[in-house]
C-alpha cells in the first residue's frame, strides 16, 4: 500500500464524512482525496514525472496536506522544509535536494527575487494562498479539475526527502519510502487502541515526520479526524482548542507541556474529552511530567523515534502501567537492539547504543553514500542514541552518543545533569554540554534560561548539584541566557551552544 492508495481506500469508506478541521473549515475524506489527486495530476500536467523532487516551503495548511498525501500517485517525491529557516539554509537543502518545482507559502513571497538568483535548478514556483506575481503561479491552478492519475507505485518507491535539523553539522536528507510511511503508521495504529470517533489535535509542524505520522497517517488509517492548527505556533490556543473541539489525542514536545502546565487558566479548562498525551523528539524533564500529570490530570505516555527510521520505534501504551520516563517497548515491525562498541548486545540495565531495523528504516542519505554505509550496518540503522531496556523490555532513552561528556576517561550523560538542574525552582530550561579542557578532556558547561523575575548564581547550580550527582558529573561552568538556540521542534542546539561557550574553559587548564 501506498500513501495515496491508503487516502483512496479511506475516501471510500468515509466519504463525506469530516478528515480535517482547519480554521473551523470542515473537509472531508472525499474532498481531501479528490484534492490531493488534482494537485497530483495538475503537477504533471506541468512535468513533474516519477522521482522528481517537490519542495515545500510552508507552514500547516490543507493545501500542504494535499501534497503530502497526493504526490506519491505520480512517484513525486515532497522535500517538506521548515520555513522559518535562515536563507542561506533554505538555500543549501533545496540546491542540495535537485528538486525543479517549489511551493511557498504566500508571506514567503517577498523572497521570490532571492529564490530565484540562487535557485537555477527551480524552473516553476507556486505560491499558498496568495496571487501569482513575480513569475510565480497561484496554488489555486493546482486544484482546478483535471484528469487525475491512478493511484500507483510500490511501498519502495521514495515518497519524502526529509532534511535532519542539523543539530550535529550539515542537514542531511533523509530518504523515506512510501512502504516506510505506511508500516510506521500500523505500528503507531497497535500501540494504543484507537477509534473513529477520535479528534487528533495536530500543533506539531507538518514538516517534520512526528506530524506526519502520529497526527496525519496513523489517525487516516483508524478512520479519525483531524484538528490542524496553522499560523504562527500559540502554545495559549492548545487548551481552547482542545476545549472547543473536543480533542482527544495530542502529540507535542516537552516544551510544549511545559508551557501548558504553567498558564493560569490550565486546570480550569475543560479537557476531559482528552483520552491521553503523546510526547516525543526529546527527553521529558521530570517535573514536566510531574506537572502534567497535577495540572492536565490526564495520561502522558513517550515515544521514542528518529527521521532515518520514519518516525515511531518506541511508544508506551496509556494502559500499561509502565515507568514514567519509558517510551515503552518496540513498536510491532520494529525490531530494537541495546549493544556496546564493539557492537554486542548487552544486558537488562546497562547502557549502550540503540539499534534499529525493520520496514521503517529508511533507504539511506540523499547522494551520501559514506554517510549512509556509516549508520546502516548488517541491516541494522545505528541511532547514535543512548538507551538501555529494563527487566519489562521497555526502553529507558538515556541520551545521544555524540553528546556524551568524556571527562577524566568517565562517561558522562547530560540529560542527568539536566533532569537535576530542572528540579531547581527557578529553572525553565536547561542544556549540558560538554567543552574542551585540556587536563580532563572534557568539562561540564550547564547552560540555563531562568524563570522571569528568577535570579541564580553560579555557585548555587553547582551546589544543588552536588547534593544530587557525584562529583566528577557536576557543572564546572555555568552560564545565563535569555533563550536556548532550538530546532523547529523543539530540540536544542547543542552544537551551537558548545560554539558560542567554547571559551569558558580558562586558558591555563581546568582544576579536579
Amino acid at each position: 500500500m501506498t500513501i495515496a492508495e491508503l487516502l483512496e481506500t479511506q475516501a471510500s469508506s468515509f466519504g463525506e464524512r469530516t478528515m480535517v478541521i482547519y480554521n473551523d473549515q470542515n473537509i472531508s475524506y472525499h474532498q481531501c482525496n479528490d484534492f490531493a489527486g488534482r494537485v497530483a495530476g495538475n503537477l504533471k500536467a506541468r512535468g513533474v514525472a516519477d522521482g522528481d523532487k517537490v519542495v515545500l516551503l510552508s507552514g500547516n495548511c490543507p493545501e500542504f496536506l494535499y501534497c503530502f498525501l497526493g504526490l506519491g500517485r505520480i512517484g513525486a517525491v515532497i522535500v517538506p522544509v521548515n520555513p522559518i529557516l535562515a536563507l542561506e539554509e533554505l538555500l543549501y537543502i533545496i540546491n542540495d535536494s535537485d528538486a525543479e518545482t517549489l511551493i511557498l507559502a504566500a508571506e514567503l513571497a517577498p523572497y521570490l527575487p532571492k529564490l530565484r538568483e540562487y535557485l537555477p535548478k527551480i524552473r516553476q514556483y507556486f505560491v499558498i494562498g496568495g496571487a501569482a506575481d513575480g513569475g510565480a503561479d497561484s496554488f489555486d491552478l493546482l486544484l482546478a479539475p483535471v484528469d487525475i492519475p491512478e493511484a500507483g507505485g510500490t511501498e519502495d518507491h521514495e515518497a519524502s526527502l526529509i532534511y535532519t535539523s542539523g543539530t550535529t553539522g550539515t542537514p542531511k536528507g533523509v530518504i523515506l519510502t512510501q512502504g516506510n510511511y505506511i508500516w510506521n503508521a500500523r505500528a503507531m495504529l497497535g500501540s494504543n487502541i484507537l477509534y473513529p470517533e477520535d479528534r487528533f489535535l495536530c500543533v506539531l509542524p507538518l514538516f517534520h515526520v512526528n506530524a506526519q505520522v502520529v497526527s496525519v497517517l496513523t489517525p487516516i488509517m483508524a478512520g479519525c479526524d483531524i484538528v490542524l492548527v496553522g499560523g504562527r505556533f500559540n502554545p495559549f490556543g492548545i487548551l481552547p482548542a482542545i476545549e472547543k473541539y473536543r480533542i482527544t489525542i495530542m502529540s507535542a514536545v516537552p516544551t510544549v507541556y511545559g508551557l501548558l502546565c504553567r498558564m493560569h487558566s490550565a486546570e480550569a479548562r475543560d479537557i476531559d474529552s482528552m483520552r491521553f498525551f503523546v510526547s516525543g523528539a526529546a527527553p521529558m524533564p521530570e517535573e514536566i511530567y510531574r506537572a502534567t500529570q497535577k495540572v492536565l490530570r490526564k495520561p502522558l505516555i513517550m515515544g521514542y523515534g528518529l527521521s532515518e527510521a520514519t518516525c515511531a520505534s518506541a511508544v508506551a501504551s496509556h494502559l500499561d502501567p509502565v515507568p514514567w520516563n519509558s517510551v515503552g517497548a518496540a513498536l510491532r515491525y520494529v525490531n530494537l537492539r541495546i549493544v556496546d562498541a564493539d557492537g554486542k548486545d548487552v544486558p537488562a540495565g546497562e547502557v549502550g547504543e540503540i539499534l534499529v531495523s525493520g520496514p521503517t528504516v529508511m533507504k539511506g542519505y540523499y547522494k551520501n553514500p559514506e554517510a549512509t554505509a556509516e549508520v546502516l550496518q548488517g541491516g541494522w540503522l545505528k541511532t547514535g542514541d543512548l538507551g538501555r531496556f529494563d527487566e519489562l523490555a521497555c526502553l529507558h532513552i538515556v541520551d545521544r552518543v555524540k553528546d556524551m561528556i568524556i571527562r577524566g576517561g568517565l562517561n558522562i550523560y547530560p540529560v542527568q545533569v539536566e533532569q537535576v538542574i530542572t528540579r531547581m525552582p527557578e529553572v525553565e530550561e536547561v542544556s549540558v554540554v560538554g567543552v574542551d579542557e585540556p587536563t580532563w578532556g572534557q568539562e561540564v558547561l550547564a547552560v540555563i534560561m531562568l524563570k522571569e523575575d528568577c535570579t541564580l548564581t553560579e555557585k548555587q547550580v553547582i551546589a544543588f548539584c552536588g547534593e544530587h550527582l557525584a562529583q566528577y558529573k557536576r557543572p564546572r561552568f555555568v552560564r545565563f541566557v535569555t533563550e536556548l538556540p532550538k530546532t523547529a521542534l523543539g530540540k536544542v542546539r547543542k552544537n551551537e551552544l558548545a560554539r558560542q561557550f567554547q571559551d569558558v574553559v580558562p586558558q591555563h587548564g581546568g582544576k579536579s
